[in-house]
């Protein structure tokens, strides 16, 4: 982004130099700090004690030193309001968001382990999460409405029109993540330790890279120039990346390399956690599309109907002289709600009416839906194949055959056909003697999970 307030007062570089090392500072004792706390073996309940109270003060001070690396800004906005928005929402937000840091950390290494403090810091967790995403963009509007962002945004890094690392790619990347440390956590919960997924992640995240390039090619083959001119195939920095395939790769990769791999743990209880927690992946993919400026919807005519769409959205959207539709922000927004209804809604609310692999197959039904519905209300620019129905008739493909896959699993025995399939190689293994195992663990007894985990290693 543009900042059209340059550095030429010694004064105001002093400040930036004192405030940023401060602010590194602050994050250093932070990591240091959670580091030494997670690694002694002592009570969870002195967290709070002596120098873990240092935890909250390094929280405090990085949201303070972040907010005034902003200070030259505040004081050079014509409106005081805009100046307002930017000190609080600097300040707020850096805190929320160390806060969350701090309480993820804990819960994800220590206190789910020792069963203390388990709902406390999860609830944390959220709560800092959601403080921490609703002021970044009361802090990103403040330094839109104040004229310090100018659009159309860069591209990525740095910030040129030809960016070195696109933020697309490092949108992709970070949902990637965020979609193996949620599904890391919840096998930690299960088994007691992490990194079992690690190798998993390593081929399933490749493979749906290729998996999306390769969906993008075929539904765009005419259309594309890829049928004059085969080599564009690998022309990756020009884009074309299809959500679909790549989730479909990825998926088949990644049970493939599990079954092979992680014999010794649940692969139905694995499928349940994981493909769900990919629709958090496109969700925050999705905000490449922003930064690209594509995968928009109609023209808007009444931009003031859309008061509830932050201004640094708002501005975004304004392409070839017209306010466009955010589609990749209603997309964004439903598939992370899709992921909350099925882990949570689904996966618990239901969870005496439901089977394994429900969830993994109702991934397909949620995400079928929201891509059925939104596609042909795209710009048909966006539009896939040659007569712009590719991905609508694979939405609908989709939705098809996850309802058909839910229905099989109640009506039949899946699991244990599948069952039956993965061990047939297996000379003397009792089939039965491993479902009863399995069905034995249940995800709401973490103690007794634990205790069958350790076993396992």
């Amino acid at each position: 982004m543009t900042l059209n307030i340059a550095l030429n007062n010694g004064l105001a570089v002093a400040m930036y130099v004192i405030f940023g090392l401060i602010f590194l500072g602050s994050l250093t004792m932070l990591g240091l700090t959670l580091n030494e706390f997670i690694k002694k073996e002592e009570d969870a309940t002195t967290i709070f004690k002596g120098k873990h109270r240092l935890i909250s003060l390094s929280v405090l001070i990085g949201g303070i030193s972040f907010m005034l690396l902003f200070l030259p800004f505040m004081l050079n906005v014509t409106t005081a309001w805009h100046g307002v928005m930017i000190g609080l929402g600097s300040f707020f937000f850096m805190t929320a968001f160390l806060k969350f840091v701090a309480a993820f950390t804990l819960h994800y290494y220590k206190f789910n382990l020792v069963n203390v403090y388990v709902k406390q810091s999860k609830i944390i967790t959220y709560l800092a999460a959601m403080f921490s995403l609703v002021f970044l963009f009361v802090f990103l509007d403040g330094l839109t409405f104040a004229g310090i962002i100018t659009y159309p945004l860069p591209k990525g890094i740095p910030f040129t029109a030809e960016p070195l690392v696109a933020f697309y790619a490092l949108f992709i990347l970070g949902g990637a993540v965020l979609v193996y440390f949620i599904s890391d956590h919840e096998f930690y919960k299960r088994y007691g330790r992490h990194g079992i997924l690690e190798n998993v992640f390593y081929v399933a995240f490749p493979a749906g890279i290729i998996g999306a390039r390769l969906w993008y090619v075929i539904g765009e083959w005419e259309n594309g120039g890829f049928a004059a001119d085969w080599t564009k195939i690998f022309a990756f920095r020009d884009g074309g990346l299809a959500i679909m395939g790549g989730a479909l790769l990825g998926i088949i990769v990644g049970v493939w390399f599990f079954i092979r791999r992680r014999k010794e743990y649940d692969m139905f209880f694995a499928a349940d956690v994981i493909v769900p927690t990919i629709l958090v992946a496109q969700a925050v993919g999705r905000w490449g599309n922003f930064f690209n400026q594509e995968v928009y919807g109609g023209i808007i005519t009444n931009i003031e109907a859309w008061w509830f769409i932050p201004e640094f959205v708002k501005r975004g959207m304004f392409i070839a002289g017209q306010y466009r539709q955010p589609f990749f922000l209603i997309e964004s927004f439903l598939n992370l709600t899709g992921y909350f209804v099925i882990r949570f809604g689904i996966g618990r609310g239901l969870k005496k009416y439901i089977k394994r692999l429900d969830q993994a197959f109702m991934y397909l039904v949620w995400y079928g839906l929201v891509r059925f519905i939104m596609e042909p209300l795209r710009d048909p620019l966006f539009n896939m194949g040659t007569g712009g129905e590719w991905s609508v008739y694979n939405s609908l493909i989709f939705l098809i055959v996850g309802v058909l896959l839910i229905v099989l699993n109640h009506i039949f025995d899946f699991e244990k056909q599948i069952m039956k399939l993965v061990h047939r190689r297996k000379p003397g293994h009792n089939v039965e003697t491993t479902e009863v195992k399995n069905e034995d663990i249940k995800e709401e007894d973490n103690g007794k999970a634990l205790e069958e985990g350790k076993k396992d290693e």
